[in-house]
């Protein structure tokens, strides 16, 4: 009989690593310094990689607010993405089809999230670009754009 160990312990090392990343985030919710996370998490993280991953949730939360505020969550999509190094990102997308809005609604769409975003201080770059560019080309262009900080 054969025996697999391997894809057992790979499945309990992801549910661990949920387990902590939730824990991060709950103590991050419930106003513990980001300072002592990082020093709680130091043994599986290090500093930087601990640090990356609290920047990305409080920005990815950060414009979801902003989005949902402005009456916007319906037709965005913000997500983290990155692997286990650290190398973490926000990523803003539509969610809706242009045939779901009227003309005037879809046009006026850039224009609406990027002042949301602008609002909550909350910059925007595209794939492959080094300036910024007008929202406008998410529409027309690129399927996702990557938040920052402003």
């Amino acid at each position: 009989m054969t025996s697999f160990h391997t894809a057992t312990v790979v499945q309990t090392y992801a549910a661990a690593r949920r387990e902590l990343l939730t824990a991060m985030l709950a103590d991050r919710r419930n106003g513990v310094s980001a300072n002592d996370i990082v020093r709680m998490a130091e043994s599986a993280w290090s500093r930087p990689i601990t640090l990356d991953y609290l920047n990305c949730w409080e920005l990815s939360e950060d414009a979801r607010r902003a989005l949902e505020s402005a009456g916007l969550a319906a037709w965005t999509d913000v997500r983290t993405i990155g692997d286990l190094t650290g190398a973490r990102r926000v990523m803003l997308s539509l969610a809706r089809d242009p045939a779901e809005a009227e003309p005037q609604q879809w046009r006026s769409l850039p224009a609406r999230i990027a002042a949301a975003l602008v609002q909550a201080e909350i910059a925007w770059s595209f794939p492959d670009v080094d300036e910024n560019q007008p929202l406008d080309a998410l529409l027309d262009d690129y399927e996702e754009i990557q938040l920052h900080r402003a």
